[in-house]
């Protein structure tokens, strides 16, 4: 149930106001896509620092920088042309930082480097993208009034490209009436995921839209609207590693569909354990399956994992694990 764990995202937003902003000069080293500046301003980190900076976004070296981002996809190395300020290591890979080419970082992994570290795996910014979709008049999830993701006016058209997704949240169709499982994949180079989506095909048949295991035909455009057709979602990490938990699993709980899940052994750190399918909690893949073939075939187990809050709880509070929030990140960037 995805509109608790929205609700937890936006309180863990709240920032105190500032009348002034002063500058601050970010490079970028080594970033995403061909466009390094412009996907860096889809960030989570540039949405959080512009709360607070007048920021600047350059590429080259001679020019001065407060701090440079950089990613170990690619030339890592790259960043080594910016003396004189500080490196900071981001990444949305299972990498851990090297801090004899960085100066401080941001990741998945459960590091205790004192003030060079922090911990801030992609679902945490996979939430921010989410309440950016959800600003809209037909969205049947609601955002806080007075929330950082309010100031824009909303949009219309969130029904209208997602009409199962709201139709199945807003209750007007039976969320046990629909297909089995579904699956969405890109990169096939995944032994874990692919045996443990040939068990569950072999099962009960699993509809593939991605380019992996592909059963429909073509891939689909809108992730979300084709996992809300669903019961199940298949959502395995690419590889595994302690921490390292990425959109995936949001994904699922935002098309309100149950996760079936294999990556992070520490996951239940991050999410309510009874609010999704945890592979790593059984001795093999069998008894996995069979636990989520009770689960298809029992509609009051199911529809109870549905409708938990996908966070784990402290007195009747969620809370993200370490206590993730846009204060947490600022302070932390602000010892730069």
């Amino acid at each position: 149930m995805f509109q608790p764990l929205l609700d937890a995202f936006i309180g863990s937003t709240q920032i105190e106001e500032i009348t002034h902003k002063p500058p601050l000069n970010i490079a970028l080293a080594n970033w995403w896509g061909d466009e390094e500046i412009k996907e860096f301003k889809k960030n989570i980190l540039y949405f959080i620092l512009k709360q607070r900076y007048k920021i600047i976004l350059h590429q080259n070296p001679n020019e001065p920088s407060d701090l440079v981002f950089g990613s170990p996809i690619g030339s890592a190395r790259k960043i080594l042309s910016y003396q004189n300020t500080k490196r900071v290591f981001y990444t949305g890979e299972n990498e851990v930082p090297n801090f004899n080419l960085f100066d401080y970082a941001i990741g998945f992994d459960e590091l205790d480097f004192r003030d060079r570290y922090l911990r801030m795996p992609l679902y945490y910014g996979r939430l921010h993208h989410k309440a950016e979709s959800v600003n809209d008049t037909t969205s049947p999830y609601k955002l806080k009034d007075n929330s950082l993701y309010t100031l824009k006016k909303p949009s219309h058209q969130f029904k209208e490209n997602h009409p199962n997704l709201c139709a199945v949240v807003n209750g007007k169709t039976d969320p046990l009436k629909r297909g089995f499982a579904s699956f969405v994949a890109s990169n096939p180079n995944a032994p874990k995921r692919n045996a443990f989506y040939e068990a569950l095909n072999a099962i009960e048949p699993v509809t593939g839209g991605g380019s992996v295991k592909n059963t429909l035909g073509y891939n689909v455009k809108n992730k979300s609207e084709f996992l809300s057709q669903y019961k199940f979602n298949l959502c395995f990490e690419n590889s595994q590693g302690y921490g390292y938990v990425t959109e995936k699993i949001i994904d699922a709980y935002f098309s309100h569909t149950i996760p079936i899940y294999w990556g992070s052994p520490s996951v239940a750190k991050d999410f309510n354990p009874k609010s999704f399918v945890n592979v790593c909690d059984f001795k093999d893949f069998d008894e996995a399956i069979d636990h989520v073939r009770y689960l298809h075939t029992h509609k009051n187990a199911y529809l109870d994992m549905l409708y938990e809050n996908p966070l784990n709880t402290l007195d009747g509070k969620a809370y993200f694990y370490q206590d993730l929030s846009f204060k947490k990140i600022l302070d932390f960037l602000k010892r730069f």
